[in-house]
């Protein structure tokens, strides 16, 4: 009896599948590797792949990176741990890696408490065959040439030669700027990021297209930068409400960097007795879940995050197996402008 429940518990191998599906050993291997120059008939590939989740069966991972010389694991490099965005890359990165037989470590490069070791020890200690990285910002600093490893910009472009997958932030605010103008806004504000980052300055072309494709002229004093925290968004909208009583129209809608800025916009609003939407639009130009917990709910730019990590993934492991780095640039396209509580038309006065 004890027999048989070992031989019923043990972990099934390439051997058992191979027995089953009638064909050779080597053959399961390179089908369940994904190996595209294998010659062999659909129904047998199905065969052997129906056959593989019916044992429930894993490779030997230790034994399979001794064999091929790699540790068949990849390293992501986050700078935050609770956006929602870095969560949507984390789980669309890590379904590419599940189904291509890899381990996703994931590595937060904390801008308040730098890790001056941090891609030494993913990839001498770790040895991971190849490095997703979403950011460009905290120490230490990314020096792909350091160690020759492949690698793949996430949302980030350091002007380099380098392979990236990204979205298209500029298209996408651009569209959000239309958007308004739709409704009638005429001055439009923007509390923008850090324009040092990527992310903030192809959203600030992407403003200053959207004013121009809507015959608007590009203020300035419209554009008030923050670095994400919601202190520093309220600083910037009461900053934008002091221009009423210049020679200047105080605007009528404002474009936020993300939803977090929205928060700290609304809260301005709200103590400066300015109803959104009636008095006041306000957009934000990167959606998460947060924005149906505001008040208003936010109307939001949206973005294909979780495919944006699949995409990186599965570049970088091709470039991993393929044995060469590429420069590939990728851009995903906004997905949608969700249209919540917080957009209505121009206001009549104000």
């Amino acid at each position: 009896m004890k027999g048989n429940q070992d031989a019923s518990q043990r972990r099934a191998t390439l051997a058992d599948i191979a027995a089953r599906a009638g064909v050779a050993t080597s053959t399961v291997s390179r089908i369940l590797i994904g190996e595209k120059s294998l010659s062999i008939r659909p129904e047998t590939r199905e065969r052997v792949l129906d056959l593989a989740r019916e044992l429930s069966y894993r490779p030997n991972t230790r034994a399979r990176s001794l064999q091929a010389r790699k540790s068949f694991s990849v390293g992501l490099v986050i700078p935050e741990v609770d956006n929602p965005v870095f969560g949507a890359i984390i789980r669309g990165a890590q379904r590419v890696a599940v189904e291509r037989g890899y381990s996703l470590l994931i590595a937060y490069a904390d801008k308040d408490f730098p890790d001056q070791d941090l891609y030494a020890r993913l990839v001498e200690d770790n040895q991971v065959d190849g490095l997703l990285v979403t950011t460009l910002q905290t120490a230490p600093a990314f020096d792909p040439g350091r160690w020759n490893i492949p690698y793949v910009l996430v949302n980030r472009d350091r002007g380099a030669d380098d392979p990236k997958v990204m979205v298209d932030y500029r298209h996408g605010t651009r569209d959000a700027v239309r958007y308004l103008a739709g409704l009638g806004h005429r001055c439009i504000a923007y509390v923008s990021g850090p324009f040092e980052h990527y992310t903030g300055r192809t959203r600030l072309e992407g403003y200053k297209a959207g004013l121009a494709q809507a015959g608007l002229e590009f203020d300035p004093s419209l554009v008030v930068e923050c670095d994400y925290g919601r202190p520093q968004a309220e600083s910037a909208m009461s900053q934008l409400l002091k221009i009423k009583g210049t020679t200047k129209s105080r605007p009528t809608a404002v474009c936020a960097a993300n939803v977090g800025v929205a928060a700290g916009i609304l809260a301005v609003l709200s103590r400066a007795g300015i109803a959104v939407p009636a008095q006041m639009s306000v957009l934000a130009l990167l959606d998460t879940f947060v924005a149906d917990m505001l008040t208003p709910p936010v109307t939001a730019v949206s973005y294909p995050f979780i495919d944006l990590g699949r995409a990186a993934a599965s570049y970088l492991l091709d470039m991993i197996e393929q044995g060469k780095q590429s420069a590939v640039v990728h851009a995903l396209p906004r997905q949608d402008i969700t249209v919540r509580g917080s957009c209505g038309p121009v206001p009549v006065t104000i």
